[in-house]
């Protein structure tokens, strides 16, 4: 008889030893087993006391309390394969769990089970059709961390009851807009145990998320009017892309450069005057006989002078002296205000924080 085929596909070298039967598989890592061999695959299990079920392939519910009833010193379920209902609920998983490039195609449970140190996931597949579900409640979680990376149709994680001393770690997990509203309550739920615990370096990355999913799920119909929905809306998308919800303030830097850039441009066809009554800026009767350095020069010229206006420092070097113009100052440096009010609101709540 020859060794299993089976290798991972994520940790390179790691390989099975068992002997395979005519499928070139071993009976764990078998697909399309039948009863006899899906009832020999977890009488296995529990006479060998098997705690690493990497790329093991479950054909039949799995319900952990009727089969891990044995002590183990971690729980490894790395890719392995669950293709019906998965009940991991009122156990006491008592060491590590791990359960990274897992496939759940089922129905999938945690309900009231307690984890006494760590449980990770890591690029774990669950059903979109129970996306929904509330998988972790009454789970009571009282390891060190609890760690979730890039996994795909993560579930609603409301009602997990968490030790005062638990970092829950939220990272890369993405949801379309129909599932949006459990992107906004999981990220919420991190943030709060993020804030519970401070860790300060991840309450803004949960904070945007949070944002960003609520964005997503607004609707005209939760508002009593359309016009109220629509200032929201705007504000909301105002505040996401100029300074990434108080979170990215180097969107806010961003935004300076393009105000500032764009009300040059928009100086360049009033024109400013020097000191010395000079015009500086673009003739557009004469607009042929400018080359493309005069064009820089004038502007360059007058990206100071939306500078100047920007932070309101007016040196009075230049002035506009056309109705436009006045305008056009008036708007920027309301602008320069409230853009510098809110960057200072940032820096001093990030250096709070």
């Amino acid at each position: 008889m020859n060794e299993c085929k089976w290798t991972s596909v994520h940790n390179q070298g790691l390989k099975c030893c068992r002997k395979a039967d005519a499928s070139g598989y071993c009976i764990f890592h078998k697909e399309n087993k039948n009863r006899e061999e899906n009832s020999l695959f977890i009488y296995l299990i529990m006479k060998e006391k098997i705690s690493d079920f990497r790329g093991f392939v479950f054909e039949d519910d799995f319900i952990i309390r009727d089969v891990i009833k044995y002590d183990y010193l971690k729980l490894n379920f790395d890719e392995a394969i669950f293709k019906k209902k998965v009940f991991l609920n009122q156990y006491n998983f008592k060491k590590n769990l791990t359960l990274n490039y897992t496939d759940f195609r089922g129905y999938t449970t945690l309900e009231s089970s307690i984890f006494q140190e760590n449980l990770e996931l890591n690029k774990t597949k669950f059903n979109k059709k129970y996306i929904a579900n509330k998988a972790f409640e009454k789970v009571h979680f009282n390891g060190q961390a609890f760690v979730i990376t890039s996994v795909k149709n993560l579930p609603r994680l409301e009602g997990i009851i968490f030790s005062p001393c638990t970092k829950l770690v939220l990272r890369y997990v993405k949801y379309s807009k129909a599932h949006a509203l459990y992107g906004k309550i999981n990220y919420r739920i991190a943030r709060t145990q993020a804030n519970i615990i401070g860790d300060n370096e991840r309450i803004g990355y949960y904070y945007y998320n949070e944002r960003n999913y609520a964005s997503k799920i607004m609707k005209s119909s939760d508002y009593p009017k359309y016009s109220e929905y629509l200032n929201e809306k705007f504000f909301d998308n105002l505040s996401k892309y100029t300074i990434g919800y108080g979170e990215k303030p180097l969107r806010l830097l961003v935004t300076t450069v393009i105000v500032i850039s764009m009300f040059t441009f928009l100086y360049m066809f009033c024109g400013v005057k020097n000191s010395k009554g000079i015009f500086i800026g673009i003739d557009l009767n004469n607009i042929k006989n400018y080359s493309i350095k005069d064009v820089l020069d004038i502007y360059l010229d007058l990206w100071y002078f939306s500078t100047v206006t920007f932070t309101t420092l007016g040196y009075g070097d230049l002035t506009v002296s056309t109705f436009f113009g006045k305008i056009l100052v008036c708007i920027e440096a309301f602008a320069g205000v409230t853009i510098g009010s809110t960057w200072a609101s940032l820096v001093i709540k990030r250096m709070i924080r």
